[in-house]
């Protein structure tokens, strides 16, 4: 069998789908395709590259589902990764055919971030659990802050808390849960933001004192990526449908 050099098919070199004799070169000399290093590959699954959810010059977000008992296959982590689950369950891994952890749960919204993981370490990780688990992953595209000279804050809603869920020298991770008939206060944005829903909802805007006409209905899952706002526009937003709005905030540093 013929393989081409691409991400996918060095991964199912490692598992079987073509002798490495037929290539005359080593896993280690595979070149991935530099226009999608930094796409998630999980050579198990019926669709191995996820849904592309949102790509621009500084990250790219696709999500995936896990069904129980399924495992990704063995595959390559680029680094400056957070994960985020829609829909959590129970994990458990393996690294080059050795189990590396079982049974561990993630709660719907937990998140986390992962280094860099070399297709050689044979890395994979499986549902063990008895239902879908539901991710996206954030990879960030540079290996350094994209505004360095930015002393970057958490978002702040005046009128509802943002729980704090994970910092370091790339991003700052939030959550808040907007009910029904709430709205966030006047506040500004710093740019340089990624929404995820983890449960979507109605959203409406108001500027400068004037509300604005609902917003498409967003799906659970949804993201997006938001520009900067000044305090002075007079910026907030409100959910104006009936469910509780259950929101992600990642701002890049």
């Amino acid at each position: 069998m013929r393989c081409s050099l691409r991400l996918s098919a060095v991964l199912m070199l490692l598992l079987g789908g073509c002798d490495s004799s037929e290539q005359g070169s080593t896993v280690a000399e595979q070149i991935p395709d530099p226009e999608n290093q930094f796409l998630l590959a999980y050579p198990n699954l019926d669709n191995p590259g996820g849904e592309v959810l949102l790509e621009n010059e500084h990250v790219v977000l696709q999500r995936f589902v896990v069904d129980p008992g399924e495992w990704e296959g063995i595959h390559a982590h680029p680094g400056n990764q957070l994960y985020v689950h829609i829909k959590g369950g129970e994990w458990s891994g393996r690294a080059g055919g050795e189990s590396t952890y079982d049974g561990s749960i993630d709660e719907d919204g937990a998140v986390g971030w992962m280094e860099a993981i070399p297709l050689s370490e044979g890395h994979e990780s499986g549902n063990t659990g008895d239902a879908p688990i539901d991710l996206i992953w954030v990879t960030l595209k540079g290996d350094a802050p994209i505004a360095p000279d930015v002393d970057h804050a958490p978002q702040f809603y005046p009128n509802i808390p943002l729980e704090l869920l994970l910092e370091n020298d790339r991003v700052i991770v939030q959550r808040v849960q907007v009910e029904p008939g709430e709205w966030e206060g006047v506040h500004s944005h710093a740019g340089n933001q990624i929404y995820i829903h983890l449960k979507g909802g109605m959203w409406s805007e108001r500027r400068g004192g004037e509300q604005l006409p609902p917003s498409d209905f967003s799906e659970t899952g949804s993201v997006g990526w938001y520009a900067g706002v000044d305090i002075s526009e007079g910026h907030e937003s409100g959910n104006t449908g009936d469910t509780t709005i259950d929101l992600v905030w990642i701002t890049l540093k």
